[in-house]
């Protein structure tokens, strides 16, 4: 028997595997750490990845600002040229990216034209598609125009970006006016509500603006509503008032 148990445990049958490997070592116990040292690692990680985020929207700035191999012109009403990249523009783009191919232009140089705002506004626009950056001052000052093109270039991200910017202090009662009419073109409902409701709450004071004489010139129609909006608002508050 002993014989036989020695030639089984040495020679493999068909089918069956009779050469047991060396099992593998056992896994290093995990190292323990402690809260403090869960929560310095998270957010060393963090910071790496903040600064690497950083990082590459310098690199982004600083292919826009040098126009390193640029191969589209912009060219603006107020004849402002700006430089950029077709494959930014119509990655971020899909209207530029339709503008982009039925270009015209010497070998693979084109060339597109943004009408009906600043050059500054533009530059603004074309930098945000590359970094998705903007300065406060910049914002501020062409938040109505950068509104308009993300509308009409479809992107979204810096829609969002304007309709916030405008919600949390850009909005006042020179332009609420210009914003409401805007609003309703370029599909931002929230915004439209929040304009509405600072015209209601400030109807002296906006009716007097040179934005709602420009309403009432170019859109009559929208300031019946609006008069029509006031109205049902003070019968409201009136029914209000004498329920309680």
């Amino acid at each position: 028997m002993g014989k036989m148990e020695m030639i089984t445990n040495t020679s493999p049958r068909k089918g069956v595997n009779n050469v047991h490997p060396t099992p593998p070592p056992l896994p290093a116990k995990a190292p323990e750490y402690g809260r403090k040292g869960i929560f310095m690692s998270k957010r060393s990680a963090v910071t790496r990845y903040s600064s690497a985020s950083s990082t590459a929207r310098d690199l982004w700035d600083s292919l826009f600002d040098g126009g390193y191999r640029a191969d589209v012109t912009i060219k603006t009403d107020d004849g402002g040229i700006i430089y950029a990249h077709a494959n930014v523009l119509g990655m971020a783009s899909p209207v530029l990216r339709g503008m982009l191919k039925r270009a015209k232009g010497f070998g693979k140089k084109r060339s597109i034209s943004i009408h009906g705002v600043h050059q500054d506004a533009v530059r603004v626009f074309i930098r945000f598609l590359y970094s998705s950056r903007y300065k406060y001052e910049e914002m501020k000052e062409f938040v109505v125009q950068l509104l308009v093109l993300s509308h009409a270039y479809a992107v979204s991200s810096l829609k969002r970006v304007c309709e916030q910017q405008l919600e949390h202090g850009l909005l006042n009662l020179e332009n609420v006016v210009d914003i409401f009419q805007l609003s309703l073109l370029c599909n931002a409902p929230r915004l439209t509500l929040i304009s509405h409701r600072m015209i209601l709450s400030n109807f002296k004071a906006v009716s007097a603006t040179e934005g709602w004489k420009s309403m009432r010139n170019s859109h009559p129609g929208l300031e019946k509503e609006l008069l029509e909006s006031v109205i049902e608002e003070e019968n409201r508050w009136l029914q209000n008032y004498w329920s309680t």
